[in-house]
């Protein structure tokens, strides 16, 4: 019989009775005695209440391959603090034929006595829970109401001093006087952030020294620090809280709810100023919610820049595209470089019609065939480089864990980590995505005579339209010196 021995604390700091070495001596205690064999132990450095554990996840992994015969726990709490996660594991435990055991004696799903009390037991661990919840939500909400700023990163322009917001005395203060002024010139976000990014102001994040501290200003930021109520010295706290113990999915509690102390801080915007950029910000919004959906031009989400790789931006004054990195951040990012929308029809219309006449060569279909291979060859490679990224982003976030558990790093700090490692996997992910069907697509060889019939029937209209770059091309890239290149959605072959 092969053991499955979980080992689970909340932090690194609970005492001997419940320490990770303490659980694993009673789990090998219980092996020797029986004579069963360990197969392996399984590790957690978590709260019971969620179900988001590296260890649990393993272990469940290797309870549906039916890799063990048992699963050993110090108590049930240490399995978990929640009864729809414990239910489901006894549930996955009964359909593969693992026994559940506990060390305390209140559970063994091999024993019909004590079956019925397996839900009291559930119930109850959650419940503590939910006590010590409660408890520490109490805590913090008289913390708060006596003043003290509760969050890990102050808002820019203040530094935290015995839990209390004191202004910096440095250049980010005049930088926050900028946004707010700038803001009523009529200046925008976007147009603030650039502003801020070519003036080499340091970002939040780099100020507090986030680890994926972004070096460019974004729109979204200059607008929070405009909202923020904290720049008049009203201290405005408890606006967000968990669903529930067990569902940390976080909701906006209603405003009568949250905890505000007025005056609470020295401010470094007058009430007034602030009072007329949230009216100014309202109206903004009101004319955004009661406007027309702007339009989307031919090539919008099909060129982008060659110099950077970010999408064009249409300009109606200019009648044609700027690259949008640009456009956000200024000459900080890219360069300012256009192309007239009607000269990119014009050069992918004549690109086409070149095409429909070479489509003709005796020997094109021939190497078509030989362009696809070619082509799935590079997407397989593309592939497999994608396949070592994503264990690579893997690898990284296991070892933040490892440094937060440790302490070498803050809980801001992780969460801001595994947040920028999500989004790098999320977008690896999409692009794998795109490859594999594209791999799909070009499987079988194209039809020379499908591409020339559609392209003869597209082509007798003699203009450039929004269901031909649909069909046929896959994206454009424009270089600064206004060079297109096209990549279509068919191989493209030399000569064509």
């Amino acid at each position: 019989m092969k053991v499955a021995g979980y080992i689970r604390v909340s932090t690194n700091n609970e005492g001997q009775k419940e320490s990770p070495e303490n659980q694993k001596n009673l789990i090998l205690d219980f092996i020797t005695k029986d004579q069963y064999d360990l197969y392996d132990f399984y590790t957690d450095v978590q709260t019971g209440t969620t179900n988001n554990r590296e260890g649990l996840k393993s272990l469940i992994h290797d309870a549906e391959n039916k890799e063990f015969d048992v699963i050993v726990a110090k108590e049930l709490s240490r399995l978990g603090r929640n009864a729809e996660l414990l239910y489901e594991l006894r549930r996955i435990a009964d359909t593969k034929g693992v026994r559940l055991i506990t060390l305390d004696g209140k559970v063994d799903t091999h024993d019909p006595s004590k079956q019925a009390m397996f839900g009291l037991y559930a119930w109850i661990y959650e419940q503590e829970s939910e006590s010590t919840s409660g408890r520490i939500k109490s805590v913090y909400d008289i913390k708060c109401r006596n003043g003290k700023f509760m969050g890990s990163i102050p808002p820019y322009g203040y530094h935290l001093q015995d839990g209390k917001l004191i202004i910096r005395g440095d250049y980010t203060v005049n930088v926050v006087h900028d946004i707010f002024n700038k803001y009523l010139e009529g200046w925008g976000h976007d147009k603030i952030a650039r502003y801020l990014t070519k003036q080499d102001i340091p970002t939040p994040s780099q100020v507090v020294k986030k680890t994926n501290a972004g070096v460019y200003w974004q729109g979204s930021t200059v607008k929070k620090i405009l909202q923020n109520p904290h720049y008049v010295g009203d201290l405005v706290q408890g606006r967000e809280t968990t669903l529930s113990v067990t569902n940390k999915k976080r909701k906006l509690k209603d405003r009568n709810d949250w905890v505000i102390v007025s005056d609470n801080h020295k401010p470094i915007i007058s009430r007034e100023v602030f009072e007329q950029v949230q009216s100014l910000l309202e109206q903004k919004a009101r004319k955004g919610r009661g406007g027309t959906r702007k339009k989307k031009h031919l090539f919008t989400n099909i060129a982008y820049c060659a110099e950077c790789g970010n999408g064009l931006w249409y300009r109606a004054n200019r009648k044609g595209y700027i690259c949008g990195s640009y456009a956000k951040h200024g000459n900080k990012a890219c360069t300012n470089h256009v192309i007239k929308e009607q000269q990119m029809k014009e050069i992918i219309l004549d690109d086409l019609k070149r095409m429909a006449e070479n489509l003709e060569h005796p020997d094109l279909e021939s190497k078509i065939k030989k362009k696809v291979k070619a082509t799935a060859k590079q997407n397989e490679t593309r592939l497999q480089s994608i396949e070592k990224q994503v264990y690579k982003q893997l690898e990284l976030k296991r070892n933040a864990l490892q440094k937060f558990i440790s302490e070498d790093i803050s809980k801001q700090d992780y969460d801001d980590f595994v947040n920028t490692i999500q989004e790098k996997i999320q977008q690896l992910e999409i692009e794998k995505a795109e490859i594999k069907r594209a791999i799909d697509e070009k499987k079988a060889a194209i039809k020379t005579s499908a591409i020339l019939e559609q392209l003869k029937a597209f082509l007798n209209f003699n203009t450039l339209t929004t269901e031909m770059l649909l069909r046929f091309v896959e994206k454009i890239e424009v270089t600064e010196s206004k060079d297109v290149k096209i990549y279509y959605k068919f191989a493209q072959v030399e000569g064509l």
